[in-house]
């Protein structure tokens, strides 16, 4: 789908500059080297970025958060395992 006709500016070529740091209309365009003619592509870029950066965000959140380690089960505590003083263990 065509963004911006004068320029001949596709979703994917809008896509792939935004991929590459881009984060506005302005800059969208000066990555393809061109500058705004008549503006009607502008809002639609502008949620094209929106959507980019939302996207990017999501992502970010999602490998932020670390895996939570896997712990073996910890083998209980013996029900007699109460602390004996040495002196009562042998009461001879």
């Amino acid at each position: 789908m065509f963004v911006c006709i004068c320029h001949a500016l596709n979703d994917k070529k809008v896509k792939s500059a935004l991929d590459q740091g881009a984060t506005t209309p302005a800059s969208v365009f000066r990555h393809h080297q061109c500058q705004v003619q008549c503006g009607k592509c502008v809002p639609m870029m502008r949620s094209m970025a929106s959507e980019h950066r939302a996207a990017m965000a999501q992502q970010a959140a999602i490998s932020a958060v670390a895996p939570l380690p896997c712990h073996a089960a910890a083998t209980p505590e013996p029900a007699n395992a109460e602390a004996v003083p040495a002196y009562a263990i042998a009461a001879e």
